[in-house]
């Protein structure tokens, strides 16, 4: 777990070669093709997906930001609107509208729709097997399509007695006392008010008839902060606001995290609510948090997961496996 001052991160954008990306094979290849063609129409792809990366890393480095407040906000306005259209700009500011009802296509994959974040790796490192339909630059915040369930599992009285046991076991954990020995050695510049926590995971949710001892503890955690600051007298005296933003809460978890005092969020407002008297709290999300609030706001403090060297270094290898090919990245 490391934690930091968000001025302390700022990615970087850096653009890999479209040969190292992809193989130099073209899709739906026949026995007619002349190799001399084949060999041309790679080139000049290769030239094109190569030009419209450039372009997006140009507009990054120049300070374009990726997620910019207004667009989060007015976001965030169309869906308290129930508008059934929503309309978003790309990277080069063109609108795009994207509907909230599941598109007949996608129908037996999905139930719902959710926001898609970008990160500036995701932009600029293209899957090898989607390389070819690359026609625009893809963007930084649009809306996609996910299955969730419809019927929240389990009910709000069995959370109850599971979180209190996983808290016990959180509370008298090493890494719960490493914690609070950080916590209460940190000099901030500016009172901490509200803790804004993301992508902690469903409480609900079990597998194999277990509950998922990550979430409750994560969630714990986010309890054990607020109740340290507020005693060391980095809240200036005021309670302690602790804010949770994650698509996958169910109806439970939502009244369960009520009953303990916690505010869950809708996406995006969890962004949206960080200002700099904020400590945000994320451990291994699926969207660019530290990104994401780097462009919104710079909170008082961050704290996530380990750091690695290879974080903002993104580089797809192609593996076999049985015979088959796949990527990992």
């Amino acid at each position: 777990m490391s934690m930091a001052s968000a001025a302390n991160y700022q990615a970087s954008a850096t653009l890999t070669p479209c040969s190292s990306l992809i193989d130099k094979e073209l899709p739906h290849k026949t026995a007619v093709e002349d190799p001399a063609t084949e060999q041309l129409a790679f080139a000049l792809f290769e030239e094109k997906v190569l030009k419209r990366l450039e372009h997006v890393v140009r507009l990054y480095n120049a300070g374009k930001p990726l997620f910019p407040r207004a667009l989060l906000e007015d976001l965030d306005r169309q869906i308290e609107e129930g508008r059934e259209e929503i309309r978003i700009k790309d990277f080069d500011d063109v609108v795009s509208t994207y509907s909230r009802s599941v598109p007949a296509l996608c129908l037996d994959l999905a139930t719902t729709y959710c926001i898609g974040y970008s990160s500036i790796q995701v932009l600029t490192h293209i899957h090898p097997s989607c390389a070819t339909m690359m026609f625009k630059d893809p963007p930084p915040v649009s809306i996609l399509y996910t299955r969730h369930p419809e019927v929240a599992e389990g009910n709000i009285e069995m959370l109850g007695p599971v979180f209190v046991k996983m808290r016990e076991r959180w509370q008298e954990s090493e890494t719960c006392q490493e914690l609070v020995s950080h916590l209460t050695t940190l000099r901030f510049s500016l009172p901490i008010h509200k803790i804004v926590a993301f992508g902690l995971g469903t409480l609900g949710k079990t597998q194999n008839g277990r509950f998922s001892t990550r979430s409750h503890v994560q969630h714990a955690a986010v309890e054990t902060m607020a109740t340290v600051l507020a005693k060391s007298g980095v809240s200036g005296g005021k309670r302690i606001d602790c804010y949770f933003q994650d698509p996958w809460y169910d109806e439970n978890d939502v009244r369960f995290l009520h009953s303990i005092g916690f505010q869950p969020l809708n996406d995006p407002k969890g962004f949206l609510e960080i200002d700099e008297h904020t400590l945000v709290f994320s451990v291994s999300p699926n969207v660019p948090v530290k990104q994401i609030v780097a462009d919104l706001q710079w909170p008082g403090a961050m704290i996530w997961n380990t750091v690695c060297g290879e974080e903002e270094r993104k580089q797809w290898k192609r593996r076999l496996r049985n015979g088959e090919e796949f990527w990992l990245g």
